[in-house]
């Protein structure tokens, strides 16, 4: 089962005002038995303004400086995407990602400041949802927060390397498939 795994870290919580700064793009196949990673990419994405706030800047530890040296323009940043995309053949394989309406709202304003349409399917899973059902059904404890870092805790996944875009795919993948295994 291919699933595109996807996680952005900005400069704040608002896709109209804030910008993407990095989007983390895994491929993963999630069987039952195994979770193989097949490609992977991390796009680090330069604005002209970034509108950053204090307290996204110290989640996500980004220094802007070091950031620009090796940042993209909004629209190469959605043409990798979309080839990402295309080179997979992943235009009706679901998104899956923690939190995911976040990360979708903020790459639907990236590619519409691109003036350019997203290669992404629009179906997508949310482990965030996945756990909160499970907390409903008794198979997860229902007074844990439904935290990336407290899933990843739950099932002993390394969470050292978290608000890194990538790194959180890599643990997204993880959690997800420990629930599919449930």
């Amino acid at each position: 089962m291919r699933r595109l795994i996807i996680d952005t870290e900005t400069t704040g919580l608002s896709p109209r005002f804030n910008k993407v700064l990095t989007v983390g793009l895994l491929l993963v196949d999630a069987k039952k038995s195994q979770l193989q990673i097949l490609d992977q990419n991390h796009i680090f994405i330069k604005h002209e303004k970034y509108h950053a706030t204090k307290a996204a800047m110290r989640v996500n530890k980004i220094d802007l400086e070091q950031h620009n040296l090796h940042a993209i323009p909004p629209t190469d940043a959605c043409n990798q995407i979309n080839s990402f995309i295309e080179k997979n053949i992943l235009h009706q394989s679901p998104l899956v990602g923690h939190n995911i309406h976040f990360d979708k709202g903020f790459l639907s304003a990236l590619f519409e400041k691109a003036d350019m349409s997203s290669k992404f399917c629009h179906e997508s899973e949310d482990t965030m949802r996945i756990w909160r059902n499970h907390q409903k059904l008794g198979n997860v404890p229902s007074h844990l927060r439904a935290t990336l870092g407290t899933l990843a805790d739950f099932f002993k996944i390394d969470y050292t390397k978290a608000h890194d875009a990538l790194a959180d795919c890599h643990i997204t993948a993880k959690v997800y498939h420990k629930m599919l295994r449930m």
